[in-house]
């Protein structure tokens, strides 16, 4: 078997894991959003509720149009302006079980996460109005490195909601909620993974290796 052979061999390998992967991902996101609604959870916490919906949905419309589809890739892209409001939405929601307790703290720490958003968004803005937009072909790529940006900025900023308000209720000792402690660690290593992904996309966006980005794609889903 030459090398050639081999690179494709590892390659056909890659893409079925991957699908597979993205089969059970679909599956637990699934299995997550029952149990959501089983435990009545929707009723206190409907922005997490949501999330898990669209998580749900959008593992099956990437499963029915093909991961590596350039349908699958637009939805990808124009899904990534959704989150930018979902994800401060979500981590507001994360203490919404305590509100009462923590009215004031909770928004204080938002005055920041809104603050890092607007900042996010003058950057895409700045961006968008520097290039050129004669090519259509240069506005795809355009979209796309605008809403990595902006889905950088909510992840960021909603990791560091998360952060700054655990550090406050952890300085007066505040006691958690079993629910609020098991969410906020949840997405905590969510939104850090969205991060991490974020700016691997920004690398891979450089590499041609199909075998590379197979590889990561993987670590992504089982993380």
């Amino acid at each position: 078997m030459s090398q050639a052979d081999r690179f494709k061999w590892l390659e056909r390998m890659l893409e079925q894991s991957t699908h597979w992967l993205e089969i059970a991902g679909t599956a637990l996101d699934g299995l997550l959003l029952l149990r959501v609604i089983q435990l009545r959870l929707h009723r206190v916490y409907a922005f997490l509720t949501l999330a898990c919906g669209l998580a749900l949905f959008f593992d099956v419309v990437g499963l029915w149009l093909g991961t590596n589809s350039d349908e699958n890739f637009r939805v990808f892209v124009y899904s990534r302006f959704l989150y930018v409001f979902i994800y401060p939405l979500v981590a507001w929601d994360v203490f919404e079980q305590i509100a009462q307790q923590i009215g004031k703290l909770r928004r204080m720490a938002m005055g920041r996460l809104i603050s890092g958003l607007v900042l996010t968004s003058i950057l895409g803005l700045l961006i968008a109005g520097s290039a050129d937009s004669a090519d259509s072909s240069s506005n795809g790529t355009l979209v796309g490195t605008i809403a990595v940006i902006l889905w950088a900025g909510a992840s960021t900023a909603s990791l560091a909601f998360l952060f700054t308000v655990q550090r406050i209720l952890r300085a007066q000792k505040v006691d958690l909620p079993n629910n609020t402690f098991v969410w906020m660690r949840y997405f905590e290593l969510s939104f850090l993974a969205e991060v991490v992904n974020c700016f691997s996309s920004l690398a891979f966006s450089f590499v041609k290796s199909t075998a590379a980005v197979g590889v990561v794609n993987i670590v992504f889903i089982c993380y």
